[in-house]
């Protein structure tokens, strides 16, 4: 896959004159296409999309984040053929989608492992309720600039689907609120 051209915006806030604050913010562009005859386009190219599904773990070396480790897990996921990979379960952390935005692979950023059925004690079932709206709207808001991205997930392995009346509801509520932060 050819890597996305990576541009930076720089914000600047001003008072009186004074600058307060600057935030930079990495973007990308590239366009993407999904045709139910012939496959996946990007940049008006069709790619085979080779993914993986990848937990934000590191085995060994835990959940902390680990940049290097992360990098090396990409690279050797791209000797083998791989150019897209599913984030599992939670929102990745903004680091990985940095690397992948600079490599050239391909992500699904999922968002949940539970809606309102849970399958632990103190899992975000809890929470879901109250705090899905406002955490899928900030994960999407922060990961929409990123060109790796090609596709949103609301979740995956959800036992309200199977559990849940509710369900399709609340997944249509998902998708909406989706649509209207990125299009």
């Amino acid at each position: 896959l050819t890597k996305p051209r990576l541009y930076t915006a720089v914000t600047t806030v001003e008072q009186n004159g004074r600058v307060l604050d600057t935030y930079e913010t990495r973007f990308g562009i590239r366009t993407i296409k999904f045709d139910e005859a012939r496959g996946f386009f990007l940049n008006g190219e069709l790619v085979k999309l080779q993914g993986v599904c990848n937990h934000h773990d590191l085995g060994a070396l835990g959940t902390a984040f680990n940049t290097r480790a992360a990098e090396r897990q990409l690279e050797i996921m791209k000797e083998l053929g791989v150019n897209a990979l599913r984030t599992s379960h939670n929102p990745p952390a903004p680091e990985l989608l940095d690397l992948c935005d600079r490599m050239g692979i391909l992500v699904m950023d999922e968002s949940f492992d539970c809606w309102e059925r849970g399958k632990t004690p103190n899992d975000y079932s809890l929470l879901f309720k109250d705090w899905h709206a406002r955490d899928i709207r900030a994960q999407l808001r922060r990961d929409r600039n990123h060109p790796s991205i090609i596709l949103w997930s609301s979740g995956n392995e959800i036992p309200d689907i199977a559990y849940n009346k509710k369900a399709r509801a609340i997944s249509n509520e998902l998708s909406a609120i989706i649509r209207a932060e990125d299009t």
